[in-house]
């Protein structure tokens, strides 16, 4: 048993990183601003606190008084289009939200380990390989990547610096429970809302776009495995290696949902999105022993059975 704080823990991901840590048998503090996670999300069984990671002196209280062993940091500003239209409000949470969180972890005795979120897609940009591995140059696209690599940066410096045992996880793109259809980083959660109620539907990059799916249990996994060690100081991409086009990914889901859109309109891709990009995760299951379990038609059908219950 350990304790242990997730920011952004009343969010997508990590609501679902918290709740593993609760049944893991840990103490888990929770950190959120609420900007985009609902209450009814905060994990029973959490000591939640109300704040802003971006907020140094409330960073600071959090740690000193939950004392963490782990730090999962999840808290971000994940809509590359929100951070094209305010590029000042996406870097204050993305960069100097982490860099609260890393001058808060390095003044605690023992440092606590922090496992950062990441970015898969948006850091690399548009690469020459379709699957690409850690020693692909970065190279994002648009302000959101751009904070994301910052912040990966500070984190990767704090431990080569202040001896902090950190990792960064390079996530794909990631679907499941809890996905909410009004932020635009869902496609899987926006394709399903939309068919549920016969709207019509847009496949940017005229369909032939092209994106790693990773289901939210499998990224759990990764970030629990992160924190038990062996991956200190590094940055590894977490996903299935399968590039899927997005008009591919909505035959499988009119195929497991039985339901036909009304219209579909194609469309070049948006300011700052990425063509075609897959995550070769092949280093961190060297490391740590984690794989992937769900394929993307299991992933969608536990997604799907998840909004029946």
């Amino acid at each position: 048993m350990a304790n242990v704080l997730v920011t952004g823990g009343v969010g997508f991901i990590g609501s679902h990183v918290a709740e593993a840590c609760l049944e893991a048998g840990d103490s888990v503090w929770v950190v959120d601003n609420l900007a985009s996670g609902l209450v009814e999300d905060i994990p029973p069984g959490a000591v939640f606190r109300e704040g802003d990671v971006a907020d140094a002196a409330f960073m600071r209280r959090v740690v000193e008084e939950a004392r963490p062993a782990v730090i999962h940091h999840l808290a971000a500003q994940s809509s590359v289009t929100h951070s094209l239209a305010e590029p000042l409000q996406d870097a204050r949470t993305n960069v100097l939200g982490t860099l609260g969180v890393l001058e808060a972890a390095r003044r605690l005795e023992p440092p606590p380990r922090v496992v950062y979120a990441a970015t898969g897609g948006a850091c690399y940009g548009d690469p020459e390989e379709e699957i690409v591995d850690e020693n692909c140059p970065l190279a994002p696209a648009s302000q959101y990547g751009m904070s994301k690599v910052a912040g990966e940066r500070y984190l990767l410096f704090y431990g080569e610096h202040f001896g902090l045992p950190v990792a960064s996880l390079r996530l794909a793109n990631v679907y499941g429970p809890r996905q909410r259809a009004t932020l635009d980083a869902g496609v899987i959660s926006i394709f399903v809302e939309k068919l549920m109620r016969g709207e019509a539907l847009t496949l940017y990059g005229h369909g032939r776009a092209g994106r790693d799916y990773v289901y939210v249990k499998d990224v759990v996994a990764a970030f629990l495995a992160a924190a038990r060690g062996g991956v200190d100081g590094g940055a590894y991409n977490i996903g299935t290696g399968v590039v899927t086009e997005v008009e591919t990914l909505l035959d499988i889901l009119c195929r497991l949902m039985k339901k036909s859109p009304v219209s579909v309109e194609r469309a070049p891709l948006r300011p700052g999105e990425v063509f075609r990009i897959g995550l070769d995760a092949r280093a961190f299951e060297q490391k740590t022993g984690w794989r992937h379990c769900f394929s993307l038609e299991e992933g969608i059908a536990a997604f799907r059975e998840s909004l029946d219950t």
